[in-house]
């Protein structure tokens, strides 16, 4: 997803063996002024979001909304562990400085 110009938010779809162009085309020098998102998905995990990046690439916010991870006793809140255990290594390489988990039961 693009969100371009006319604020009008483009989705595209790709198949992951496409992911290093898809990648390519979200950081391209044209598309760093505005925001853009992946759909991503955890297959060993049966959940997954979308994964956001601000424009400039100097935030990122995932929202899992795909399947989304419970905590068993306390089923209006999300699993907030398990997906930072989940993405914060994989989001490493592209300089992860931090980040914040917030949740709100009424989603």
């Amino acid at each position: 997803m693009i969100n371009d110009a006319d604020d009008m938010y483009e989705w595209y779809d790709s198949a992951l063996d496409r992911l290093d162009a898809v990648l390519t085309e979200l950081d391209a020098t044209p598309n760093l002024p505005y925001t853009v998102a992946l759909n991503i998905y955890h297959p060993q995990g049966g959940t997954g979001g979308m994964l956001m990046f601000s424009a400039e690439r100097r935030e990122a916010s995932f929202l899992p909304t795909i399947a989304r991870r419970r905590i068993p006793d306390a089923p209006k809140f999300t699993d907030l562990a398990w997906y930072l255990h989940a993405l914060v290594p994989s989001l490493l390489w592209a300089g992860l400085e931090g980040y914040e988990a917030r949740e709100d039961p009424n989603d």
